[in-house]
């Protein structure tokens, strides 16, 4: 759902409604007003990602809060920042610049992740969680510094995802870095 774009359209459908009723055309209303969001995430990371991501006309629309700190057990880990149609959360413990966006769209569920640099990976594993699969469901997709993977949605509610970067050994394989904070679809 791209919010933005749905208000431009309504947007103009008005116009051209008061056109045809009234045999005017109104004065230009500031398309600006509609179009602003709040301010997206003052970490470069978060904000980077939501550009990337097409920003206000984008996968996430527009930040419905700010940015918020994440603990687990009293220690920061990271920020994560909700959106209309998802979150994006920066994971910083599974490389500096790691974050990890989830949004819906048509029945599908995305995620998406990257960079784990200064970490090249072999392989990435991506859980997700629903209220359908409350245990969560896993799947091993191609290494390197990013990646993103959908599925398609068994329920109406929201999907949760995390990552964890994995190298093979010769003993078997290693996950150093531990898995991201997650992010959830709206």
């Amino acid at each position: 759902m791209r919010t933005a774009t749905a208000r431009r359209s309504l947007a103009a459908a008005a116009v051209a409604l008061t056109a045809t009723l009234t045999g005017t055309v109104p004065a230009a209303a500031d398309s600006s007003a509609a179009d602003e969001c709040k301010p997206v995430s003052r970490n470069e990371y978060i904000a980077d990602r939501w550009q990337d991501l097409g920003a206000t006309n984008g996968w996430l629309g527009c930040p419905i809060n700010t940015t918020k700190n994440i603990t687990v057990g009293g220690v920061w880990k990271g920020k994560r920042q909700t959106f209309e149609n998802g979150q994006i959360t920066w994971s910083p413990s599974q490389g500096t610049q790691m974050v990890i966006a989830a949004w819906e769209w048509r029945g599908y569920a995305f995620a998406d992740w990257g960079t784990s640099a200064p970490y090249s990976n072999d392989r990435f594993l991506l859980r997700y969680y629903s209220s359908h699969e409350p245990r969560g469901e896993q799947r091993e997709l191609r290494g390197g510094t990013s990646g993103r993977a959908w599925v398609q949605k068994r329920t109406t509610g929201s999907y949760r995802f995390i990552v964890e970067g994995c190298d093979n050994g010769t003993f078997g394989s290693t996950c150093r870095q531990g898995w991201t904070l997650s992010a959830s679809t709206r």
